[in-house]
Parts: C-alpha cells; structure tokens; sequence
C-alpha cells in the first residue's frame, strides 16, 4: 500500500475542519448499479479508476508473524450462527468465498476459489470453474465436489446466517473435477456479487461438517481442537481467551490466485478492551487494529511514531432499533418524532470529528445512487430531522401535538424526576397518560416507567454511549422521560435478540452492501418473533413487519435499473416507518504499525479483506 493511502495528521485535520465524510486518497467507493453477476455486464458502471493496492509480487521477501488485535475474545468458531467480528476474523482466513472484489478497482467483481463464472437470465442457469491449486488444510484434494457439497448442506438446512443467500437455487452440482453448474429457482438481485450474492457465503471443509444434523449445537474447533480450511492457512496453537495462531500455508494457495501469503503467520491476540488495544498498538505489540477505532483513538496514534491510520468509506451504519411491541413505540408518528430529538450534529462534528455521514436510509451513503431521488418520491417519507441536525424542543413537540396515529400526544406539568433533572419544562402525556405509565411492556403491561436505551458500556462503545447519553438528554428535555441502559455486548444477543427485553437499542451493521443491502437479513417479518414467545435468535427484534414485499422485490429484481427503483421504494419505506432510526454512516478507521506493509483497502476497511492477509509482508523501510 502507497503510503499516500493513508491518514497523515494534516490530511486528518482538514477532513476534521471541512466536517465531510473523510475518503481516503486513491480509494474509490462502489459506484454504479451493475446487474452484479461480475460476467457479462460487470458489477456496475462505476469508474474506471482504481486503487494505489500493491497487490502480489514474485519477488517479494518472506518471513514474519503479524499481530492481529481483538478487542473481544472470539465466541465461537460456527459461521453459521455466530455474528462476532472477533470470531470471523480468524473463520474467514479458513473458509474461503468464490468471488471477491477486484483489490485494483473494488467497483468490479474477480474470482477467488472461482477462476471463471458465468450466468444466463434468460435460463436462470449458471456455469462456473474452480480454480485449480487449492487445497484443505489437512490434506485433503479441494474439487468441485467439495465447493457443490457445501452450497447443498447451506440449501438443505434452514435458519442459519447464510438461508437468504442459497435460498434461490434450485439445483446445484459437480459436473467435474473442477466444473460446476447451478440452476436458479427465479430472478435474483445478486449472484456472483460479493458479500450479498448467492455465493457469498463460506465453503465449508465436508470432513468437518458432514453428518452434524444440528449446525445450531455444533463448533468446528470444539470438535476437532482447530479449524480446517482452505484459505491458505493452517491451525497452529491457541491458548483460549488470549490468543490464537495459524501458519501460512503459500503452496497451498493457487499463484493464478496469489502468490502469498508471504508471512509465516498470523497471531490474533485478544486485549479485551479498546484501549487496551491501542496501546497494545503504541508500544509495539500489535500490528492491525481488526475492529475499527474510534476518531480520538486515530488522532491519538498519529503521535506515534511507531504507527499510523487508515480511513476507508463505510459499507455500513449504526442505528436506534424500535421495539414495535411497546406502547409508545407502536405508533409510527412517535418513532418518526425521535429524529428530530438524535443529536445528528453532535454525533458527527464532536463525536466523530467529521469522520462520518449522517444517516437517512438502511443504505450506507457509499450507495447513493440506489437511495430515493428526494423525499417526495417513491412515496413522501419525511424528512425527520431539523435541518441542521440538533436539538429543536418545540419542533419536536409539535409535531407530536399534530401527529395522527395510533395515540394522542399532550404536554403538561413536570412529574419525573428525569425529565426534572435534565431542565425539562413540559412532560408527555399518551392518550392523557404520563408516559411512565402508558409505556408498556412486550405483553401490554403498563407502568414501565421511563423509555430505555440500551447501549454497550463506553470502555467498549465509548462514541456510541456518549451518543446515547446526548440522545436521552434530548428525550427528557423535550418531555419524554428516558434513561440510558448500559448493557455489556456479550449479554446483549440474548436480552435484546431472544427475549426482545428493550425499548430501545444501538448497534450497527458493518457489511451492508449493495445492490440488496441485506434488507431480508433483518428487516422482514420472517427474521422477526412478533409476539415475542420464542426462544431463538432473531435479527428482527423490533418486531418489523411492513416492507416485506418491497425488500423482496430488491432482492427478486435482476435488471440493474428496476432493481435501483425497487431499492428506493423499499428504502422509502423503510425510512417512513422508522423499524430503526439510522444514524450515522461511520468511516472504518483501522491502526497499523509500521513493522508490516502492503495492506489492501477496499471499501469497508483493511483487515475484514482477505487480500490483505495474503499480501501483506515486512516492512522495506
């Protein structure tokens, strides 16, 4: 990697005083629509430049063992329940995808375990090649048979993480050693597109998975004490909690492919905290930040000598999630009032020092061109916000008097002491109720107090805790009585994904990406327990049912033009009934040390790219 691709301090005030989303110089964003099946028509009609990525080389010396840096300690070693970046940091070096985006300009789509690939719309069938070269870590040849293996065990069973993205075979099978052909059951959005296509998902090692009947129950690494894969990288050791180790393994990786990695290997060592991490990072003991950092902690490492940043473009955002079920957060005139209430403005001039986008759509601002062309169109759908993103009491007050929907907001004397203590002058009243009364829980229960808002404490989420306790300011000086409920990440899933036990919610999507943005992944009715009464895990917690058949339409939709119209509808939509209140787009800031070189920055970042660990080497300097 050049190092102009990277934040100097200089570059990272100026983005700080223009306030705008910070793009690092020579990395373009994935522009254009594109029918995304990377064959005939490529990805989209994006620009032709590309990146400053320097990617392979046959001269290039070998040796080395980078430190990646985890904040959390991985929570299992099964791709298709977990949702832990922790965890996938070290899956993904294992389990392989068949295409990828095109390090040298990310707006086209290449081959990965995939060297050639094609797809008829008129047919609805498909042929592709696996690239020779490949194979698992224990040995074992890797054939088509191994790649049609995997795509029918994830077509054969139900629930898992990767359901939306096989869902629409029909039938899949070797036809050689190397050749494979698909048929598809109708029309998709994305095929051979990275991270939303219906082959982006794992291939799994046959020898590990055949025969577990209940993937829910089982963990690859507890079964056989490592993880076997085919991604040019074996298991070594682990001490569990603290770190884990794998050797590369360079001739095993196909040179049509690559020709690292050139590393000997890769040390994930878990801090268990943030700043923990950073200064893991400062003196030296780490070498790639593999969470994003926070823009405080990227200026703080621009004063060391030792390290330095790299900003990329969001492929994601963060949000406030809804519980649909509760009284007052069933009426969608009161869920579109808590825009004009977030503190946009503070989120990111303050917080994020302007490395950062303000959130509208489910769609990050990297895929503009798939947003609605205004607010008045596809349907009217606001704007809900004030203009210049903070905090207008009385704007935000009458809209709740003239809001018709399915409850009557008043305002009256203070009776709460939050509200009381934030200098609130008026309190809400529902349906002639004090708030702390009408707010139900998820049976109809009322007399639940003050709204909550569950966020991660901030030794781990410092930008997004101080955004919610801006957030609840707001909500009591308006009159709405709120608190902040801080909630450790590790106990999260299960009292806001299993019991839907909230009002309110934090959290973010890193990988959200175009031309469907993964809206069936959360933001559909199957993905959701309304009445609350089931055990499992649901990505739906709000409860959100109304866009069902517009988001399917966004998936359903092959020709890249209607597919564009059917995302802005079903954005619309979305944002007109506000499931989520999107907040922000945020840069993925990552902090590398100068000992190692050849990072590969696609949007998204550089350590979630399986281009970097494969090309990164010692440092020449």
């Amino acid at each position: 990697m050049k190092s102009d691709s990277r934040f100097n301090r200089r570059q990272l005030l100026q983005y700080t005083g223009a306030g705008g989303l910070a793009l690092v110089a020579g990395c373009t964003g994935e522009s254009g629509g594109g029918n995304g099946d990377g064959s005939e028509d490529g990805d989209g009609s994006g620009s032709d430049s590309g990146t400053d990525n320097d990617v392979g080389g046959s001269d290039i010396p070998r040796g080395g063992q980078p430190i990646v840096g985890l904040s959390n300690v991985p929570r299992g070693f099964n791709p298709l329940v977990i949702s832990d970046a922790a965890a996938f940091a070290i899956i993904d070096r294992f389990y392989p995808q068949a295409t990828a985006r095109d390090p040298e300009n990310p707006a086209n789509i290449v081959g990965y375990v995939f060297e050639e690939f094609s797809f008829d719309s008129e047919t609805l069938e498909g042929t592709a090649t696996v690239r020779e070269g490949f194979s698992w870590s224990d040995g074992e040849s890797f054939s088509a048979e191994d790649v049609a293996w995997s795509f029918n065990y994830l077509m054969e069973n139900e629930g898992h993480r990767y359901q939306q993205n096989v869902a629409n075979f029909e039938s899949f099978e070797a036809t050689g050693e190397y050749e494979l052909e698909f048929t598809l059951s109708s029309e998709t959005a994305a095929i051979f597109t990275p991270d939303t296509g219906m082959f982006a998902v794992p291939i799994l090692p046959r020898q590990t998975w055949e025969g577990v009947d209940d993937y829910e129950q089982f963990d690859p690494f507890e079964e056989n004490g490592e993880l076997i894969g085919a991604g040019g990288w074996e298991w070594s050791d682990a001490d569990e909690g603290n770190w884990y180790e794998i050797n590369a393994r360079p001739e095993n990786l196909p040179d049509s492919l690559h020709e690292g990695p050139y590393v000997d290997q890769l040390r994930y060592r878990v801090y268990g905290d943030l700043t923990s991490l950073i200064n893991g990072l400062t003196n030296g003991e780490v070498d790639v930040t593999y969470e994003s950092i926070t823009p405080n902690r990227a200026f703080q490492l621009q004063d060391a000598d030792s390290a330095d940043v790299f900003s990329s473009p969001s492929r994601g955002y963060n949000y406030v999630a809804h519980n649909l079920r509760r009284v007052p957060l069933n009426d969608k005139p009161f869920r579109q009032s808590l825009g004009y209430i977030f503190p946009f403005n503070y989120l990111e001039s303050t917080l994020r020092r302007g490395l950062t986008q303000t959130g509208s759509y489910a769609a990050a601002g990297a895929y503009e061109a798939w947003w609605p062309e205004s607010h008045d169109t596809p349907i009217e759908h606001g704007p809900y916000r004030t203009e210049d993103g903070q905090l207008d009491v009385e704007q935000a007050r009458e809209f709740l008097r003239n809001a018709d929907g399915e409850h009557e907001y008043t305002f009256g004397p203070v009776e709460s002491s939050q509200v009381e203590d934030a200098g609130g002058d008026q309190e809400i009243r529902v349906n002639g109720e004090l708030l702390t009364e009408a707010h139900t829980d998820n049976d109809g229960n009322g007399g639940q107090g003050p709204l909550g808002v569950v966020v991660s404490p901030p030794s781990t989420a410092p930008v997004e805790a101080q955004a919610v306790g801006r957030f609840v300011e707001n909500l009591n000086k308006v009159g709405i009585p709120a608190e902040t409920r801080a909630t450790a990440e590790n106990s999260q899933s299960s009292l806001i994904r299993v019991q839907e036990d909230f009002d309110m919610w934090m959290e973010g999507w890193v990988y959200m990406p175009q031309p469907h943005f993964y809206l069936s992944f959360w933001l559909v009715s199957s993905r959701a327990d309304v009445e609350s009464n089931s055990d499992s895990v649901m990505l739906n917690p709000m409860g959100y049912t109304n866009a069902d058949e517009k988001i399917a339409a966004v998936h359903n939709t092959y020709d890249p033009e209607e597919q564009k119209q059917a995302a802005a509808e079903a954005l619309a939509q979305i944002y007109e009934d506000q499931p989520a209140l999107i907040t922000e787009y945020p840069n993925r800031l990552h902090g590398v040390s100068n000992a190692f070189e050849g990072w590969v920055q696609l949007p998204g970042g550089i350590s979630q790219t399986a281009w970097s660990y494969i090309n990164i080497r010692q440092s020449s300097d």
